[in-house]
């Protein structure tokens, strides 16, 4: 008789969709408890720019850097509300070093997957997957119930769907030729050769883009033709949180007017002298943007508005990509969210 997996909850959709909240709620009526699924709120001290729920205390002390609270402190934090290529090959973070962090308390609800590593380090989805794997069982082994949250669907496919590839083996040549490709040009490249992964990709992130066209010159078809899959390991019920696209874009552009009142501006200063220009976790929307000004190529006011463009297209991407899964259950309301997620607990 094959083995009954366990039961989890993920929930899904765009930036600024209310994904944390429904999260919460759902963890205060099943008794579950928040992993973070989020390629930017790995990083310590980004905090603003990255939208981090409020918290009611965060006890970890840090770890390298000065990143964070130290224990017992309360950290005042903003509320909030593709691609699918495990790299392989990049030097792996002492995984067991993160098993040592304690929950970052949202209204009393434990979330997981925060301040993971510094923002000079790079955290793969590998490590990703194995953390999260490793917090998910530790939360059914206390008898409570996983939920993921979080829009990056890179890191919900990877613990979903346990993809891998094959056959795309890196060249030295091709390698140092993509490096010196613009974001854009590896972008634009990867939608002539595969649309489909384009609007995946999280373009966010410069390694990704590479390693993704790495595989489509390599191989010579699209990334899905050259995916396999592991087992699964969860019986999953995903819940997607819909709102209407004119909603999203108005609820991003006043938390982003809300993240430069609450001091982006400052957040940003102090990563980039601790940091650098060239940090890879620093090249995200609402860091990069305030770089440019820093450096003199546009004003405050132009990089704001920047910030909610390219948070627009962002979004939709995101929308676009949760879209075609249609494993995906759309609700506009906690209420819905609770109720699928008791019919799926219930169902045996």
């Amino acid at each position: 008789m094959a083995k009954e997996l366990p039961k989890i909850i993920v929930v899904v959709g765009p930036t600024a969709s209310g994904k944390t909240g429904i999260g919460i709620a759902l963890a205060k009526a099943l008794n579950g408890e928040v992993v973070a699924a989020d390629s930017r709120t790995v990083y310590r001290g980004m905090d603003i720019g990255t939208a981090k729920p409020l918290s009611d205390v965060y006890p970890p002390p840090p770890r390298g850097g000065d990143g964070g609270g130290g224990s017992g402190q309360t950290q005042r934090r903003p509320l909030d509300g593709g691609g699918f290529l495990i790299e392989s090959g990049a030097p792996m973070l002492d995984i067991q070093s993160l098993f040592s962090d304690k929950p970052y308390l949202v209204e009393g609800v434990p979330h997981w997957g925060f301040d993971l590593v510094d923002p000079g380090q790079s955290f793969t989805v590998a490590e990703f997957q194995a953390y999260a794997d490793k917090k998910i069982a530790d939360i059914l082994n206390r008898g409570k119930l996983p939920i993921v949250v979080g829009g990056t669907g890179l890191y919900i496919r990877a613990l979903l769907d346990r993809p891998n590839f094959a056959g795309a083996v890196p060249s030295p040549e091709l390698r140092a030729e993509l490096d010196a490709m613009s974001d854009n040009d590896l972008l634009e490249e990867i939608a002539v050769r595969d649309p489909d992964a384009a609007a995946a990709i999280d373009d966010r992130n410069r390694r990704r883009l590479v390693r993704a066209l790495e595989i489509l010159r390599t191989t010579g078809g699209t990334l899905a033709e050259h995916q396999e899959f592991g087992e699964p390991l969860y019986n999953f019920l995903e819940i997607g949180v819909d709102v209407p696209r004119e909603v999203l874009y108005a609820r991003i552009d006043q938390r982003v007017d809300d993240m430069i009142g609450h001091g982006l501006i400052d957040e940003v200063r102090k990563l980039r002298e601790q940091y650098g220009d060239d940090s890879n976790a620093l090249t995200g929307i609402g860091y990069r943007q305030i770089f440019d000004f820093f450096l003199g190529k546009e004003k405050l006011r132009e990089a704001v508005i920047r910030i909610k463009y390219d948070s627009h297209h962002y979004a939709k991407r995101q929308e676009t990509w949760f879209l075609r899964d249609s494993r995906i259950l759309w609700v506009q309301s906690a209420k819905e969210a609770i109720a699928k997620a008791e019919s799926f607990l219930n169902d045996v």
